[in-house]
């Protein structure tokens, strides 16, 4: 992702900084890209695995290190076996003993409630509810006093201000962990030089995966905060060293790396780090020297900065662990706070910057309070935004800034008013309903394009995230202006749409179905990730589709090629097969409909009529698209009725649906007609796909029509025991989700 970022950025062999240093592996794309790379990273651990991932280990040096380690003395014996024992359970099946993988404890209980073992002996794999053994075992490092204070005293000894906050960074490890921690950390200083950083990375990993914030059974993808889970899993340490060997044999030639020297900068292709905060580096670097910043801005995470500190000190010292020991104190980070230090960091780096300098920000997480600080902070400092894209599904943003000197431009007038344009300029470029995440960036990219929110922190005296946010939501509250569909009633729940559709385009998910077809039209085959590049760069800022969708949109027109890893349009949906296969589809009904004894008229739609004497009525449209948004609107509440009318079919496999074709039905009671949608099979998923993300088409798909497949039209014709009186059952046997519809054999 970065080095796709760089090639629209600057060119090779130019130097670009990095203030924050939170992705080694951005780092390293920039370096194989031929850039010149300086980092700033004041975090020791993270500076740790930055050096490794530009230099990795290979992997016969970690497996050596790991059985150098594995065979290491303990107490008249091996540290592997001693380790291992440490969580000793008994096997339910042949009784053996055996070294559980993890214990499952409940935070409530204050104890293990379940163990998860693979027996050697008779080959039992199981999770299954700890017994009184292994409890007891448990309960029994409670004891080892002398273990928790050596662990306790390598980051602040006694006397230290930051002790007690020392002493609850080490409260999130179980005793258990503590224990074969400080084991571990003893024999690591027994080690030869030339090991002990191999070694170090795979201690590393070992305390990351053995602290209490792993939740169980889903877990969290990444604690935030210092927080033991209610049900969390305790890891077996020895285990989890020999998984670490996969995570740091990482594949890849090894990027030239050297600490930062004032006034030196890399060559093009290798990297520099210096070990301190941005505002340090900026001083030793002459003004207008940096051209271009690329960076993964880093959002708040008080479990990683406090845990840092610990690991620090457990692995390299005090000392080590000095830069970001105030870590240990503070125990939330708000999104205003988080405003204010970037905003920090980027002015002490201003000095260092060339007019009109570029920065490319990449945001994972890109949650609505990490958006709002990240603009406000940049935008106080004296960035203007000039471009942006957004992946809500995926939580990516991609944001570009543009230094821009002397002071912002006054608050304008307005601002609700402004926000909701912003917002209802957003839904109708769309054109289909949005949730509150992108909603909320509309607003706030609009402000910080025209530098609003420098010039609103300067009004209010403090980061804007808070009072944005309340216009913002005043905003969304004019029900003048916005529709609230879906539950709940706080702002972040449901989506929005427009009172007025004036001007709205059609939704994008049917635009970018059409640009799918489009593109797979050619014939040329094509990877996946070449079609996701070319959507991102077609669907760009607040229209960038959600992978989800765009996989669907492939799966319902393209063939996979598994060989050759390519898309392909599938022969069905070449246009002149669809257009015979709907032909046929349509001839199908309108014989099945007067062998059913209905009078027959138009022919797409194709309508049913009843008699007098059963006024049940049909209306049938071949669609070959999942493309609804026409036909959801004509059919609405008010749409017009009238008579029935033959119109053509649908030209070729891209055509929109007809313009009014449910609204061609006569004006009957709702319990007397029925609507059907007769759709390819292929369309399902893409159909289902669709409602999911637009809560009017799902309510519509709910309960104003039914949806069948072209195949069970077929099924349906060839059936001998049909008859107007069992209709309605064998229409409903083929729901949209169902793949494969079978009918009653009597």
């Amino acid at each position: 992702m970065a080095a796709a970022a760089l090639e629209g950025f600057g060119a090779p062999g130019d130097l670009i900084l990095d203030p924050f240093g939170a992705s080694p592996r951005l780092v390293r794309e920039a370096a194989l890209a031929g850039r010149a790379v300086l980092v700033a990273s004041n975090n020791p651990v993270t500076r740790f695995v930055v050096r490794r991932v530009l230099q990795p280990f290979p992997l016969p040096v970690l497996q050596a290190v790991l059985a150098r380690l594995a065979a290491a003395p303990k107490d008249e014996g091996r540290l592997e076996p001693f380790l291992l024992a440490l969580y000793n359970t008994t096997c339910s099946r042949c009784g053996e003993t055996v070294s559980a993988d993890y214990f499952v404890w409940d935070r409530e209980t204050d104890a293990p409630v379940l163990r998860s073992y693979s027996c050697p002996h008779c080959s039992h794999t199981m999770e299954e509810p700890t017994n009184a053994e292994d409890r007891s075992l448990a309960v029994g490092f409670r004891r080892r006093e002398l273990q928790h204070s050596l662990a306790l005293e390598q980051l602040a000894p006694r006397g230290d201000p930051d002790r007690e906050h020392a002493e609850a960074a080490l409260s999130a490890y179980p005793d258990r962990a503590v224990y074969a921690i400080v084991t571990l950390l003893n024999k690591l200083e027994q080690l030869e030089p030339a090991d002990r950083e191999a070694a170090e990375a795979l201690a590393l990993s070992a305390m990351d995966q053995t602290n209490a914030l792993w939740g169980h059974p889903e877990g969290r993808p990444r604690p935030l905060q210092l927080t033991a889970s209610p049900q969390f899993r305790e890891f077996n340490l020895w285990r989890a060293l020999e998984r670490a060997v996969g995570d740091w044999a990482m594949e890849g030639e090894a990027v030239p790396v050297e600490p930062w020297s004032a006034g030196e900068f890399p060559a093009a292709g290798r990297v520099s780090l210096f070990d301190g905060p941005i505002r340090e580096l900026a001083s030793g670097i002459p003004p207008g020297r940096i051209e271009q910043v690329l960076a993964v801005l880093p959002r708040p995470n008080q479990a990683y900065w406090t845990l840092s500190a610990l690991w620090a000190a457990w692995l390299w010292g005090r000392a080590a662990a000095a830069p970001i020991k105030v870590a240990l104190r503070r125990r939330r980070y708000d999104w205003a706070w988080h405003a204010g230090a970037l905003r920090m960091a980027m002015r002490s780096l201003a000095p260092a910057l060339a007019g009109q300098a570029a920065v490319l920000g990449l945001m994972p997480d890109a949650e609505p309070g990490f958006a709002a600080a990240a603009l406000s902070g940049f935008d106080s400092a004296g960035f203007r935004l000039t471009g942006r894209a957004l992946r809500l599904a995926e939580g990516q943003a991609v944001l570009r800034w543009q230094m821009e000197a002397g002071e912002p431009a006054a608050v304008g007038q307005g601002s609700l008013g402004r926000i909701e344009r912003a917002m209802a300029a957003a839904l109708r470029a769309r054109g289909e309903p949005a949730t509150f995440p992108l909603m909320h960036a509309a607003a706030w990219f609009d402000l910080a394009a025209d530098r609003q929110l420098a010039a609103l922190w300067e009004e209010v005296g403090e980061a804007p995230t808070g009072p944005v946010g309340e216009v913002l939501q005043t905003a969304l509250e004019d029900r003048k202006t916005f529709r609230r569909l879906g539950k709940g009633t706080e702002p972040e729940a449901g989506h929005y749409w427009l009172v007025e559709e004036a001007g709205a385009l059609p939704p994008l998910a049917d635009r970018l179905e059409g640009w799918i077809v489009e593109l797979l039209s050619d014939g040329k085959a094509r990877s996946s990730l070449e079609i996701e590049t070319a959507a991102c760069r077609a669907w760009t800022g607040l229209l960038t589709p959600d992978r989800r969708l765009l996989l669907a949109c492939l799966r319902s027109y393209g063939l996979w090629e598994a060989a050759l890893r390519t898309w392909q349009l599938r022969e069905e949906d070449q246009p002149a097969t669809r257009q015979q296969d709907c032909a046929e589809v349509m001839a199908l009904l309108a014989e099945l409909g007067g062998r059913l004894g209905f009078q027959v008229e138009g022919e797409n739609p194709i309508w049913w009529r009843g008699g007098p004497a059963e006024p049940r009525s049909y209306l049938f449209m071949v669609e070959p698209t999942a493309r609804l948004a026409e036909a959801m609107r004509q059919a609405g509440p008010g749409a017009p009725q009238a008579e029935p009318a033959a119109l053509p079919a649908a030209a070729d496999h891209g055509a929109a649906v007809l313009p009014g074709l449910f609204s061609q039905a006569p004006v009957l009671a709702e319990a007397q007609r029925k609507q059907v949608l007769v759709i390819p099979g292929g369309r399902a998923s893409l159909l289902a796909e669709k409602a999911r993300l637009d809560p009017r088409l799902r309510s519509w798909l709910e309960g104003d029509v039914q949806v069948i497949k072209f195949r069970h039209v077929r099924r349906l014709f060839s059936e001998t025991t049909l008859d107007r009186s069992n209709l309605e059952e064998r229409l409903a046997l083929d729901p949209p989700s169902h793949q494969d519809p079978q009918l009653p054999l009597l």
